[in-house]
Order: C-alpha cells, then structure tokens, then sequence
C-alpha cells in the first residue's frame, strides 16, 4: 500500500521538477539572448560616441584654422572673383605667405590626427565600399607624389571629392573644401590654394 502512494507522489514531483527546470533553462536562454543584445547595443553606441567625439575635435581644429585665416585676411581686400584678376593673385599670394610663416612647423596631422584619422579612414572606406564612384580610387599604375601640408598641388592632380562622400562627412566652413590628390585625402583652403593637411593613402588600393 506503502509502494502504490509512493509512486505517484514521485512522479508528480519529478513532472514539478520537470516543468521547473524547463522554466528555468528558457529563462537562462532568454537572459543570456538578452545579454548578449545589450552588448552588441553597448559597443554600437560606444562606436556612435566614439565617432561623436572624433568629429568634434574635427571640427574644433578646422574652427581653429579658420580663425587663424581669418586674422591673416583681415587687412586684405575680400575674395572676389569679380576683382582684377592680377589684384586677386596678389592678395592670394600675401596670404599664402602669412599662413605659410604662421604655420611654419605644421606636420600632417594637425587637423587629421588621431582620432580624426580613424574616424575619417573609415568612413572612406564604406564610401568606397558601399557606393559605386567611379574613379575614388586610385589605379595602381598611376604616379604618386607627396602632398605637403602648407603647399600647393598642381591642378591636374588635385579633385573634388565626390559627392556621396562629402555628404558622409562633417561640413566644413567657407573656403575651405574636402580634396583628392596622389591617393590622399586632403583638406583644401580656397582661399590660400593650399594644404590645410593631408590624410595619406586613403584611396590607394596598392
């Protein structure tokens, strides 16, 4: 008699036990679903602050730059296509000089040092990944050259970047402008028609 209540007296604590382990394993499953989510959100959003910071301090040296253009051109007549040409590429040249003697020890990376030089690369990189541009990267065969930070480049060498990459990018202010020379990334002043500074290889595939 002892036996015949014993036996379903374990059976339905081995079904209990059963249905709380099952209860236990899904809720194990789903937290660890859940973590695993939070850190794949955790490392998106430390990316996206990541990239948030390198575009400041982008923008913070490109603002820097600005100012110091500014003061230079103060005492000059303004950038205007309208004037005499001969006027204009003396203002230019002045200006070019003052920029160049103020900016005497400028090495790469002034405004595309680290972490704005990460920041940039990439997003070249899923420019040209993800977009079909024809001619953002340079051949293999063709000639390179050193571009100089404060120094001009010929003008068969240097190009607009394209526009769905420049749309990618933080916007910089008036004359000044995202260029393309010898596989570098450069940024371009109008103005002065030199190097702000230069980003090298960017688009080269070699």
């Amino acid at each position: 008699m002892l036996n015949r209540l014993q036996t379903p007296l374990r059976t339905r604590v081995g079904e209990q036990g059963m249905r709380i382990a099952r209860a236990v394993g899904i809720g194990l499953l789903g937290w660890t679903a859940l973590a695993g989510a939070s850190t794949g959100a955790a490392v998106l959003a430390q990316a996206g602050d990541d990239h948030g910071a390198a575009a400041r301090i982008f923008t913070e040296r490109v603002e820097r730059y600005e100012r110091l253009r500014a003061r230079l051109e103060e005492p000059l007549p303004p950038f205007d296509a309208r004037r005499d040409p001969w006027s204009l590429l003396l203002t230019r040249r002045y200006l070019t000089s003052a920029i160049r003697s103020t900016r005497a020890h400028a090495q790469p990376g002034n405004v595309f040092g680290p972490p704005v030089d990460g920041f940039f690369r990439e997003i070249i990189a899923h420019a040209v990944y993800e977009t079909d541009i024809g001619g953002l990267v340079d051949l293999e065969e063709e000639e390179l050259a050193e571009v100089v930070v404060n120094e001009s480049v010929p003008d068969w060498a240097l190009r607009d970047a394209p526009q769905p990459l420049v749309e990618r990018l933080p916007a910089v202010p008036a004359g000044m402008s995202y260029r393309m020379a010898f596989g570098a990334f450069v940024l371009w002043d109008e103005h002065a028609e030199i190097v702000i500074d230069v980003l090298p290889d960017a688009f080269v595939t070699r």
